[in-house]
């Protein structure tokens, strides 16, 4: 998984934990990605990504990112992410990703992502 696909997961993942409040993830030089809420998310080198409940995910050679729960999120070549649940999400060129429930997330340059 190269790096975008490991910042765009962690950010749907973070969205998706941040539906109810407002939430602040900082990736530290271990990547270890640690949130304001309690949650912690690491990558490993084979691309898999679990939190600190016991949840997965991982994105295939294709581009689909799988979750142990059974949710898929998939990118097209427009930029937008849609999960199997009709969610959907989009980073603009300001570096913004916006969810299609209004949520928001923002990487600032210390590499912290907040979203609301």
């Amino acid at each position: 998984m190269n790096n975008i696909s490991q910042i765009l997961a962690i950010v749907v993942v973070a969205l998706f934990a941040a539906q109810a409040s407002a939430e602040t993830c900082r990736t530290d030089s271990f990547g270890t990605t640690r949130c304001d809420n309690g949650n912690t998310y690491r990558t490993d080198s084979f691309g898999t990504t679990r939190d600190n409940h016991g949840n997965s995910w991982r994105t295939d050679s294709f581009g689909t990112t799988r979750g142990s729960d059974g949710s898929t999120y998939r990118t097209d070549s427009f930029g937008t992410t849609r999960d199997n649940h009709g969610n959907s999400w989009r980073t603009d060129s300001f570096g913004t990703t916006r969810g299609s429930d209004g949520s928001t997330c923002r990487k600032d340059s210390f590499g912290t992502v907040r979203c609301n």
